[in-house]
């Protein structure tokens, strides 16, 4: 099975270009679905047929969904609703609002990623497209797996056995309701299919990870961001689709000047983002609505190409041998004014870039080894480690390593 992920700025044309892949897809023979995992859903709108919560036909070989999360509560994860229902219940919380406060955020992008897990598992599907919310809240989906793991790890087996002493103690006294041993196996249920999840997103023969964009200054810079903090997760991001570029046509019109500025920030994305796979399309002359429209803007975009190859297979993370010491380099292509922090702990490395974190299992010849020095390079931020200890290293925009002293954190 494909997994093809569209990402990009809010805006930039992401559920457009989504319904148009899906159709191309389908068109070749190809068995598809398109997702949409944005709240906000607009596919809908996008194909002119009316979706939902349930996978619904749309034509031949292609289906779509978007993930309600309502339906998702009530469908597979009803224990864990009534739980926390009852408990707000408890709490003096009307029934109804606590059913709606049994929402919490985050919801959405877990239902998305098992519904991954779901197509891969029955083989339904050769193609999953997905239309993603905009680039901040697609970055928090994709971190689910790696953050999920850490706190399965580390809080809920100790969480777990507290609340288990709990029932059987103060848990025959309090009105308040505390989990069931069925809510602790669901939760251990969604550990289990989360990690496939992790498994199947991070293979890059699978999953395609495809960045929107337009030729605009801000759209720019948060789409390099984006680039980079998939890398930092271990993502593949395989191709870029450069959307609503003017016409040669506009030069003779209002927006000569609008086509002057668009060349510019094109030459921008051509050096910033080579040497990744790269699709364009121009500014339709109507709004992209509805099937016919859609077929076209694939027709552009792929001028032919089957849109579910896979057009990169290039690791954002690898480890090498150098002067007598491992390295390990991880893909960080615009790091811009930012700083990235490395901490090490035994077998783990933790690296901090902004407000994103990724935690990092080491191979067993880097473990429990100092961090000799850490710097960025052509788009590579490449970890010494040495023999002995272990250590912080601290990364300035400049790519020098700043060693700190005192023991990892």
């Amino acid at each position: 099975m494909r997994v093809i992920i569209y990402t990009g700025k809010g805006g930039v044309g992401k559920t457009s270009v989504s319904a148009a892949t899906a159709l191309r897809s389908a068109a070749l023979g190809h068995k598809t679905i398109v997702i949409s995992t944005d709240a906000a859903h607009s596919l809908s709108d996008s194909l002119e047929i009316q979706l939902s919560g349930e996978v619904t036909h749309i034509s031949e070989n292609l289906d779509g969904l978007e993930v309600d999360i309502q339906h998702e509560l009530e469908t597979k994860w009803s224990e864990i609703q009534q739980f926390f229902a009852d408990f707000l219940a408890s709490q003096g919380i009307e029934a109804v609002t606590a059913k709606e406060m049994a929402v919490f955020p985050g919801m959405e992008l877990v239902s998305a990623l098992l519904y991954v897990w779901e197509f891969n598992r029955t083989k339904e599907y050769d193609v999953v497209v997905m239309d993603t919310a905009p680039t901040a809240d697609t970055l928090r989906l994709l971190a689910f797996p790696d953050i999920a793991d850490w706190y399965f790890e580390r809080i809920f087996h100790v969480i777990k056995n507290v609340l288990r002493l709990a029932r059987a103690t103060i848990g025959r006294v309090v009105s308040t309701p505390l989990p069931s041993d069925r809510f602790l196996e669901d939760i251990e249920v969604l550990r289990t299919k989360i990690r496939a999840v992790r498994e199947i997103l991070v293979d890059p023969e699978v999953t395609s990870i495809r960045l929107v964009v337009n030729p605009e200054k801000m759209v720019i810079s948060e789409t390099q961001r984006a680039y980079t903090y998939l890398c930092l997760y271990g993502y593949t991001v395989e191709s870029i689709i450069v959307n609503r570029i003017l016409p040669e046509e506009a030069r003779q019109s209002y927006f000569e000047e609008k086509l002057r500025e668009q060349k510019g920030h094109l030459r921008t994305i051509d050096e910033a983002f080579s040497p990744l796979k790269m699709f364009k399309a121009g500014l339709m002359p109507r709004e992209v609505l509805g099937r016919a429209a859609l077929v076209n803007l694939a027709e552009e975009m792929f001028d032919g190409e089957d849109p579910t190859k896979v057009f990169s297979l290039e690791s954002p993370m690898r480890m090498f041998d150098e002067d007598g010491n491992s390295v390990l380099a991880v893909k960080l292509p615009f790091l811009m004014n930012q700083n990235v922090e490395l901490y090490t702990r035994g077998d783990n490395l933790t690296l901090q870039l902004g407000a994103f974190k990724k935690s990092i299992s080491l191979p067993y010849v880097m473990t429990n080894k100092k961090v000799l020095s850490a710097e960025w390079a052509e788009g590579w931020l490449n970890i010494k480690f040495e023999g002995g200890g272990s250590g912080k290293a601290k990364v300035g925009k400049r790519g020098r390593a700043r060693k700190k002293a005192g023991k990892a954190r």
